[in-house]
């Protein structure tokens, strides 16, 4: 896959983060000791968690920030990538996550590694990992939405389960009544889909995940389905709406009986990996497989 020149790099910061500030005041320094040739842009904010003005970062809008870098680095988690997706879009620009949250999948790097991960991709050595999106069209109102982990939909909070007609390449795969449904990317196969039963796959597979969500019987398992299928759901409910959530935000409020077709978008995004991504490793590490919880001083027989 063809690399950019990195001219402009662009920093998207979650400033609640509690470690965004001396992040931030190690890059400084970093670039006052080396001063690389990039221009390096720090996304405008007006935040009390940072309180330092930088001077070798230019401060700018995300509009500009979008416009003007060959690459973005978000310090964050997951939910500032996830944030970042939907600003770059189609445009293709890399992203490099730093992870200052939680478990993070998509930011992977912790705060200690930043500046000799920034010096490797700085100097060219590092891979791109592309990652498919889906793309969701409300047939009767036109609305687009696109996601990279998931897309949700659900009861709005009404007490009583919905029921999801839901049909692949025009082929009934079933009436789901349930509380919600989540069609799943390999991408976040690790996240909410995971959280309600589903299987973790492999990113680069070319799949996506059905997943009802407490569905009103128990033979009713998550599916996978090719990623070149076309996924049709209607939404049918008691109540006077459902909710519609993607990546973990909510997008807009329908009336039951609409019709909402999932596929395949028709570009992906550039995560930026430093060294050779081991997912296996990754697994290991984030959800602690291997490791005994047992408390071994209680466990440990005295004889």
């Amino acid at each position: 896959m063809q690399k950019r020149e990195l001219k402009t790099i662009g920093l998207l910061v979650n400033p609640r983060k509690s470690q965004a500030q001396a992040t931030l005041n190690e890059l400084e320094k970093w670039l006052e000791q080396r001063k690389p040739p990039v221009r390096f842009l720090l996304c405008a904010f007006d935040s009390p968690y940072i309180t330092k003005k930088f001077t070798h970062l230019e401060t700018v809008d995300e509009q500009l920030l979008i416009a003007d870098s060959d690459a973005i680095i978000t310090l964050g988690g997951d939910g500032t990538i996830l944030k970042t997706v939907q600003l770059v879009g189609s445009i293709g620009i890399p992203i490099l996550g730093v992870n200052l949250g939680g478990l993070g999948f998509l930011a992977e790097i912790p705060p200690d590694l930043f500046i000799s991960h920034l010096e490797s991709f700085v100097n060219g050595n590092y891979i791109l990992e592309e990652r498919t999106l889906l793309k969701c069209v409300v047939k009767e109102t036109g609305d687009i939405f696109f996601a990279i982990n998931d897309m949700v939909f659900d009861k709005a909070g009404f007490s009583r389960v919905i029921e999801i007609v839901t049909q692949v390449d025009g082929k009934l795969l079933n009436s789901y009544i349930a509380d919600a449904m989540i069609i799943s990317t390999p991408t976040g196969s690790t996240g909410y889909s995971l959280s309600a039963g589903g299987p973790i796959v492999i990113p680069q597979t070319s799949v996506f995940l059905i997943n009802p969500i407490c569905p009103h019987s128990l033979t009713n398992r998550p599916v996978i389905v090719s990623d070149d299928s076309k996924i049709t759901l209607q939404v049918n409910t008691e109540y006077k709406e459902m909710y519609f959530f993607r990546d973990g935000q909510r997008m807009g409020q329908y009336p039951s009986g609409l019709t909402f077709e999932v596929s395949k978008a028709d570009f992906s995004i550039r995560l930026v990996r430093i060294h050779d991504h081991n997912f296996f490793e990754t697994l290991r590490t984030k959800l602690h497989w291997g490791e005994d919880f047992r408390d071994k001083q209680r466990w440990s027989y005295k004889g």
